[in-house]
């Protein structure tokens, strides 16, 4: 299977479903309802956390709203924060479960997609960017210096293995 060139993809494209560890129970759940690449606003009532295990569930509309202050526009600004670009989900902030504490560092994926992806470009040989331009938002170009090291591809690529089956 041949995946999309990591500088194409952002994490921000496996925001669909995200699979995380339940607060309650700390069994697998879902994040489902993310739209990457629109304004949250749009979709933020579409978004919800669910655990088949215990039956914990949440809405993130029903999330407060944060006071932003914004002081060129002269007033403060209601708003849902997202945290993009971390080892949890970013609309309720629950951990991913597909994450490992390395020797190097944290090694997270939103989802299963996700490590395949990263797992893709720790093991490809070449990593071209086939002319790609240089873009600091891509999954290629966010992951950490010691994946991207080729001296840690064999131990990082025997950890995801692992990572998979848990």
């Amino acid at each position: 299977m041949q995946l999309p060139n990591p500088y194409l993809l952002k994490n921000e494209d496996f925001l669909t479903l995200i699979q995380v560890i339940c607060p309650k129970c700390k069994d697998k759940a879902v994040v489902l309802g993310g739209k990457p690449f629109r304004n949250i606003v749009e979709y933020e009532s579409e978004v919800r956390f669910s655990c088949v295990t215990c039956g914990f569930a949440l809405e993130f509309s029903n999330i407060p709203k944060f006071t932003l202050d914004a002081k060129s526009r002269k007033q403060d600004i209601q708003a849902r924060v997202l945290m993009l670009n971390t080892s949890c989900d970013p609309f309720f902030g629950f951990d991913v479960w597909y994450r490992v504490d390395t020797m190097y560092g944290m090694l997270w994926a939103y989802n299963l997609e996700h490590l395949n992806a990263i797992e893709y470009y720790i093991s490809d040989m070449k990593r071209n960017r086939n002319g790609l331009p240089y873009k600091n938002n891509s999954m290629g170009s966010r992951l950490p210096q010691w994946v991207k090291a080729t001296k840690n591809r064999p131990y990082l690529l025997k950890i995801i293995k692992r990572l998979k089956l848990k």
